[in-house]
């Protein structure tokens, strides 16, 4: 009887930062070393997740600068990577643009899975829009399998005529649900460390400060829902080139005591357990936002933007409310409902519990993705 060796995945990402990352590293660390051999290849720019994510697990990681500007020596580098690997799976427009210009100058190339992780091209000025489009239908033959985080992202590429309906699977994101349960501690220290009210009603939002995220609206509909809600406080984890623009905004509104940003925090667990509610708000694309799905495992109910693959993780009335894109009025009446009753926010967040624990399980993802794996590969 012959033992098959483990098939050499790579998983390519063009950023350390975001959702799209900590995607990544869950699925490399959680794939069965038996049966793959992973290596990630990401630019180290200063992000969330780094090479000490992988390899204490015996991940490969292999450093690759294509965050930003065209790279010959990136990629060479993933030519090189590529021509060592059975299967490559891309995640996200720019590591799916170098890893394609890569393959394409293979004669034997490896099996491509790529992931769409936020479709924003559609969301574009005119001029950069045709062309991204144009270069994902141009690339896409090159693609074994393609991946949507959302069945809103999966009939955002269909629309725009980048692959057929029947090319594209969904496979939701997956968290570890139970990582998020409250830690150990009181809720008075937890509050206590981020500075804030043990008597507070509190909103927190966490994420990269930057497009396609909605603080203009955020920060108007919280001013308005405090009007209501004196006691009421909003927390901002998170950092990135808008983190100037939000502060502007924050001295606009004169909310300088109810606004606190803490930047990027690693202690997440205890920044939803310190909470009262999650809020994360979109003007454009979206896919099936990470943080959502943990302040859900964590029993907090959301308040979210009516966009891409909200939706599907929010059951409207039942974990959460959604408002309407920048719209201000929407988002205070949302905001102001679960701060002022507080009993339907808990009830709301028991809800978002269950449904995270049934439906967005981390196993489940990575089964999925491996299944997908394991049909290419034979």
């Amino acid at each position: 009887m012959t033992t098959r060796n483990p098939a050499r995945i790579l998983q390519v990402i063009a950023s350390s930062r975001g959702g799209g990352a900590a995607h990544v590293r869950e699925l490399a660390r959680r794939l069965d070393p038996a049966a793959y051999a992973v290596t990630v290849a990401m630019p180290e720019d200063g992000g969330t997740v780094g090479a000490g994510d992988f390899t204490p697990a015996g991940v490969g990681f292999l450093p690759l600068p294509i965050a930003a500007g065209a790279s010959a020596q990136a990629l060479i580098a993933l030519r090189r990577a590529l021509q060592r690997s059975d299967l490559v799976h891309l995640h996200g427009a720019r590591a799916a643009l170098f890893g394609r210009l890569a393959a394409a100058s293979i004669r034997r190339r490896p099996r491509i899975v790529y992931t769409v992780h936020g479709y924003a091209a559609p969301y574009y000025p005119p001029p950069r829009r045709r062309l991204q489009i144009g270069l994902e239908r141009a690339l896409a033959p090159l693609v074994d399998c393609a991946l949507a985080v959302s069945q809103a992202e999966r009939s955002a590429l269909v629309e725009s005529s980048v692959f057929p309906a029947e090319r594209v699977t969904v496979v939701w994101n997956g968290i570890d649900v139970e990582a998020f349960a409250a830690p150990p501690g009181d809720r008075a220290a937890w509050r206590a460390a981020l500075g804030i009210s043990s008597t507070a009603r509190l909103a927190t939002t966490v994420c990269r400060l930057y497009k396609p995220r909605d603080f203009p609206t955020l920060i108007a509909a919280f001013a308005q829902a405090r009007q209501a809600c004196p006691d009421a406080h909003l927390l901002i984890v998170g950092d990135g080139p808008d983190r100037p623009a939000v502060e502007t905004l924050v001295a606009q509104h004169d909310l300088a005591a109810a606004v606190t940003l803490t930047g990027w925090r690693t202690d997440l667990p205890a920044v939803y357990a310190a909470s009262d509610l999650y809020t994360l708000t979109t003007w454009g694309w979206e896919g099936l936002p990470l943080t959502v799905l943990e302040a859900m495992a964590a029993g907090l109910p959301v308040v979210g933007t009516r966009a891409g693959g909200f939706p599907e993780a929010v059951v409207e009335n039942v974990t959460g409310i959604l408002a309407e894109r920048r719209s201000v009025a929407s988002l205070a009446d949302a905001l102001q409902r679960l701060l002022q009753d507080a009993p339907l926010a808990a009830q709301m967040g028991a809800a978002g519990r269950a449904r995270a624990r049934r439906h967005f399980a981390v196993e489940g993802m990575v089964a999925k993705i491996a299944a997908q794996y394991d049909r290419l590969l034979s």
